[in-house]
């Protein structure tokens, strides 16, 4: 029982140092460790407070108490959740098969205590952790479990793989720079990202056609609603196609330099929420580091207003202004230059 007297706080340490011989102190501070830990004492000793009874309570019921009917149906409740997101988590990685033999086991124990425990208990671990993983699966929820980065470099587009690439929680780069391009259309390039950064660089001196074929459903809102079976109209704009955003969940976009006699790469693209970016890089350029080169385009500061100045401060107003100005003009150049792209004129790079 939880001591009524010499407690500091629900004497759950002092009930428990006297039932088991412990010493008070010690189990006080291992309480107090254990909240250092992700605040785990705090949870037992808050569980112990409303579970263990305190001293002089009635304890002659033979029912339990309301407390102790809701910890163990909050526990409960907190079992079957977890056993739910596990199982989702692996059916969203692929592993599905785990699931199945999971629930084939937890069914052969329902089946073998189905008189003692009853039809609906014995059921319920089963339906939490199949209905989950059923709902994803049939929604085609899918991840790679792969954490870190992806980064492919064919050294010709007959070494794209035709299956595509996928990634799962990390960032992908699919370098094409060096490869080798055909004349006329080239194989399609198929791309199933998860919910980091895909890159596709393509050569700086080479005009490549893009078109690119979009769905992009953030993975949150696409588990929501499967869940819910309502769908998600939350807009998406991260797919940048030479420096262009294109809009919607669902789209195609292309390179706006289209030119007759450069092959044509078409892309289809399907992501959990991560952006993709296509353009060309030079060499020296990592895309990783600078997925937004050459940069977003500048807009020169207007003239500042100098009424009132006096007149040597106005003067160095705008000779300042005037030293910042040919800076953001040769900036906003060089970026418009290069922005768009061998397929809209061959330029020379000016970096």
């Amino acid at each position: 029982m939880r001591a009524g007297h010499g407690r500091w706080l629900g004497g759950v340490c002092a009930g428990l140092a006297r039932t088991r011989g412990l010493p008070v102190g010690g189990l006080r501070l291992a309480f107090v460790v254990a909240s250092l830990i992700g605040g785990l004492g705090v949870l037992a000793y808050v569980a112990c407070w409303l579970i263990i009874p305190a001293e002089g309570e009635d304890l002659d019921s033979t029912r339990p108490r309301g407390i102790v009917v809701l910890a163990q149906a909050c526990a409960a409740c907190a079992g079957l959740a977890t056993l739910g997101a596990l199982g989702g988590a692996a059916t969203i990685f692929g592993f599905g098969w785990v699931v199945v033999a999971l629930g084939a086991t937890v069914l052969g124990g329902a089946l073998a205590s189905w008189p003692r425990v009853g039809p609906g208990w014995a059921l319920l671990p089963l339906a939490a952790l199949v209905l989950p993983s059923a709902a994803l699966a049939a929604g085609g929820v899918r991840l790679e479990p792969q954490n870190g980065n992806v980064r492919v470099a064919p050294s010709s587009f007959s070494d794209v793989l035709p299956e595509g690439y996928r990634s799962g929680l990390g960032p992908m780069l699919i370098d094409l720079r060096r490869a080798e391009i055909p004349a006329g259309d080239l194989p399609p390039l198929v791309v199933e990202a998860g919910v980091r950064r895909t890159i596709v660089a393509l050569p700086r001196d080479r005009c490549v056609n893009v078109d690119v074929e979009y769905r992009v459903t953030p993975f949150a809102a696409r588990v929501a609603a499967i869940v819910t079976g309502r769908g998600s109209a939350s807009p998406f704009s991260e797919v940048i196609l030479f420096g262009e955003a294109h809009f919607g969940r669902f789209g195609v976009g292309g390179n706006g330099g289209t030119r007759r006699d450069a092959p044509t790469l078409r892309i289809v693209f399907k992501s959990a929420g991560g952006s993709l970016y296509v353009r060309d890089y030079p060499d020296d350029v990592d895309p990783e580091v600078e997925p937004d080169w050459p940069g977003y385009p500048v807009y020169p500061e207007p003239r500042p207003d100098v009424t009132g100045t006096p007149e040597a401060a106005a003067r160095r107003l705008i000779a300042n202004w005037r030293t910042r100005r040919r800076a953001q003009l040769r900036s906003q150049h060089r970026i418009k230059t290069l922005r768009p792209g061998p397929c809209a004129g061959r330029t020379k790079d000016r970096r």
